[in-house]
């Protein structure tokens, strides 16, 4: 993944951050209502400064979003962008089958003017648009532009 627990980014807040989002872009985000209930239905808290970060793979427009047996979503009938999502380090394989099966981003016919569809980069752990659907625009807060810590891992432009 290109991201790891413990990393310290450097993130552009500046007003029109998500103009400048392409896909492939990661962003921070404000929590939408469908992935708070899933957080807090798991027994889990959040607190009113959490932020997720995963990276845009469908823009406003996009159509026919499906996702297939192994949980890898087409859109616009092509494979989503991003680099290999595979299994991070130490996480169980498959340990989000559940969601995915009854997640809400599994199939929509279009994302909505003001909508992105979010994948994290660990695709066997990752909760994501697969699983609580499409992300308003106005809930990205930002961009991150470098990775200062650790500093044998220190790199500008994340995408």
């Amino acid at each position: 993944p290109t991201l790891l627990r413990g990393d310290v980014l450097v993130v552009e807040k500046l007003p029109g951050a998500y103009q400048r989002t392409k896909r492939g872009d990661i962003v921070l985000f404000n929590p939408p209502e469908s992935l708070t209930k899933i957080i807090t239905n798991n027994g889990s808290k959040l607190s009113s400064t959490s932020l997720f970060v995963k990276r845009i793979v469908g823009l406003p427009g996009d159509q026919n979003i499906r996702l297939d047996d192994e949980g890898n979503v087409e859109i616009n009938g092509e494979s989503a962008v991003g680099p290999d999502r595979t299994l991070c380090a130490d996480e169980p394989l498959r340990l989000i089958d559940r969601q995915l099966r009854e997640g809400n981003g599994k199939e929509l016919k279009e994302l909505g003017p003001s909508d992105v569809y979010v994948l994290g980069d660990c695709k066997a752990v990752s909760v994501d648009s697969r699983v609580w659907g499409a992300l308003p625009k106005e809930n990205v807060v930002g961009k991150p532009i470098a990775r200062i810590w650790p500093l044998n891992r220190f790199k500008v432009n994340l995408d």
